[in-house]
């Protein structure tokens, strides 16, 4: 029986020794089939230093451990303001654990947000290349890896909307100006019909050129320059060559000229930008599409008829990637705290569209252009639609509350209303009086609109001192100003008018005598305004100059009525320093 038991013992141990050897020797096929079927979520670490490499392997299992400790290491160092120092951990974690999302996350705030205004304001270049860095991490690898995890389209959506639209940065200019340029040379002419056609464009290198006529445009260029020969990089060669004409070769534009106006650099041309878009920005065309039907500015008052969102503007962005978190990775039927601030940052980002979504490219001759951001009263019925539909959606999931949102959306619609009546559009802003009334009805809106209107000013208004009235009029008076240098006539007219409302409800607040020793006469306040624009180093010399080209070329009499009123503006203004003396 002993020996029977020891036979047992061996051929066992022999059959396991022969398993173990021919599982073994099938691992290294598993594993190449799980990398070719993209279910590796921890692919091997390379370019670490050798004790990190090491480690990961000795320990196998205990990565998670590894991911930890790091991770506590990476937030103590970006705590204590060692940012970049901070980044090179969070790259081993990415490679570590791509499947954790948080980690994408802070590695690429602490891009766009830390170690960018770590840098000096003067190298904004510098600083523009961090933030890049930062959205473009989020939003090639970062997303590519969870697809599921909502945080990062909220994330990248947040710099778009906040880093990039918003002022909290000094170099914010450059950043809005960078971004504007380098999608304008995409996307215009900004029309329905250049957006379809961008949509409807091959994807492929090898599609666009299967037509002859382009097929031959194609050799041309690559015939004339070697920088043509990589068919890899022929489409951003070929965007470059449009964009700066003076570093080709000078006989590329024979080539050009030859094929202008024909169908064939036509299409190469929309090829050649939708490429870009598709895998440089890494838009969904057909979605783009989408979101200018859903959230492009209505032109007419007819919901249908509607013009393509600015895709220059940081905030169009920002809504493109936070509808796409909602559509991949959102769950309508189930409460969700990053799903809710998703949602928020679409309507805040239309929000910022209607106040701040007239993106106004200025070009400068020998400098670089100037940006400045207006008002888009378009857009306030596609911001209050997409308000009231995220209420709705939360106040299902919140037992009819949409904590936070109420407050919020009547403030809006207040806004919305001086702005409209200062734009001298009267009946709009009645109309959205009219839904305040029926939304949030109170005490103070059962007056009329104009009486609303003025008692909207008036608490605007009711602490400020002459001093700081005065300052009022003529911020608002130089407003108007700019808007009529650019031709947004009716809007700086609108702006006018309220100053002389704010200039009557100071007189009526404060009687004659007291108003005149506080306030200088009106003529005198539009002509401070006049000259402070026109000395305003915020714009460009140029168009300073051209408020003044205009109103000598299209208002004669105007420009008459200040030089003769000059001398005697000054007298006034004499008048008044004394009499505050």
């Amino acid at each position: 029986m002993q020996w029977r038991d020891r036979l047992i013992w061996i051929l066992c141990f022999i059959s396991a020794t022969g398993l173990f050897w021919v599982s073994s020797s099938q691992l290294d096929s598993i594993n190449s089939s799980r990398e070719e079927m993209g279910l590796v979520s921890n692919p091997a670490l390379e370019n670490a230093p050798p004790s990190l490499a090491f480690a990961t392997v000795a320990m196998g299992a205990f990565r998670g451990l590894i991911v930890d400790i790091l991770w506590l290491r990476a937030d103590r160092l970006k705590q204590e303001g060692q940012f970049f120092d901070a980044r090179q951990l969070a790259e081993w974690i990415t490679i570590l654990q791509p499947r954790f999302a948080n980690v994408w996350d802070f590695h690429a705030w602490n891009m766009a947000y830390n170690i960018s205004v770590a840098i000096p304001e003067s190298q904004w270049q510098d600083r523009w290349r961090w933030v890049r860095n930062g959205y473009e991490l989020l939003r090639d690898k970062g997303i590519e890896t969870n697809p599921h995890a909502i945080m990062l389209y909220r994330s990248l959506a947040m710099i778009f909307q906040h880093k990039i639209g918003g002022s909290n940065d000094t170099c914010h200019t450059h950043y809005k100006r960078e971004l504007a340029t380098e999608m304008k040379a995409l996307v215009d002419p900004r029309t329905n019909e250049h957006f379809q056609a961008l949509a409807d464009a091959p994807e492929t290198f090898s599609q666009i050129i299967a037509d002859p006529e382009v097929a031959k445009f194609v050799t041309a260029l690559q015939e004339t320059d070697e920088v043509f020969a990589d068919q890899e990089r022929f489409v951003g060669n070929y965007l470059a060559l449009r964009r700066r004409p003076d570093s080709f070769d000078p006989a590329v534009f024979d080539v050009i000229d030859r094929f202008r106006a024909t169908d064939a650099l036509e299409a190469f041309d929309t090829f050649a930008k939708a490429y870009q878009l598709r895998n440089v920005w890494k838009l969904e065309l057909d979605l783009l599409l989408e979101i200018n039907a859903k959230h492009g500015p209505i032109i007419s008052g007819d919901p249908n008829d509607r013009d393509p969102l600015d895709w220059g503007h940081p905030d169009t962005h920002a809504i493109y990637w936070a509808e796409l978190g909602l559509r991949r990775a959102g769950n309508p039927e189930r409460y969700s705290t990053d799903e809710k601030n998703t949602d928020r940052i679409v309507f805040h980002s239309l929000q910022s569209l209607y106040r701040r979504g007239n993106l106004i490219f200025y070009p400068v001759p020998d400098q670089l252009p100037s940006v400045f951001l207006r008002p888009d009263l378009r857009m306030f019925e596609v911001c209050d639609k997409a308000w009231l539909d995220t209420i709705e959606k939360y106040e299902t999931m919140e037992d009819g509350t949409a904590m936070g949102l109420h407050t919020g959306h009547r403030n809006f619609l207040i806004n919305a209303v001086a702005s409209f009546y200062q734009a001298g559009q009267i009946a709009k802003a009645g109309k959205i009086y009219s839904q305040i009334r029926k939304l949030y009805p109170r005490e103070d809106t059962t007056v009329s609109l104009l009486e609303f209107v003025r008692n909207r000013i008036a608490d605007e208004l009711e602490l400020l001192g002459g001093k700081d009235a005065a300052e009022f009029i003529l911020f608002t008076l130089r407003e108007a100003y700019f808007r009529y240098t650019v031709h947004q006539d009716k809007e700086a007219f609108g702006r006018e008018k309220l100053c002389m409302e704010a200039y009557e409800l100071f007189r009526q607040q404060w009687g004659d005598e007291g108003f005149d020793r506080e306030i200088p006469p009106f003529e005198v306040l539009r002509y401070l305004a006049l000259l402070g624009f026109i000395n305003d180093e915020f714009y460009p010399e140029y168009l300073r100059q051209s408020l003044m080209s205009r109103i000598r070329i299209e208002r004669p009499e105007l420009f008459e009525k200040l030089a003769q009123q000059e001398g005697s503006l000054m007298q006034m203004m004499e008048q008044y320093q004394n009499q505050q003396q």
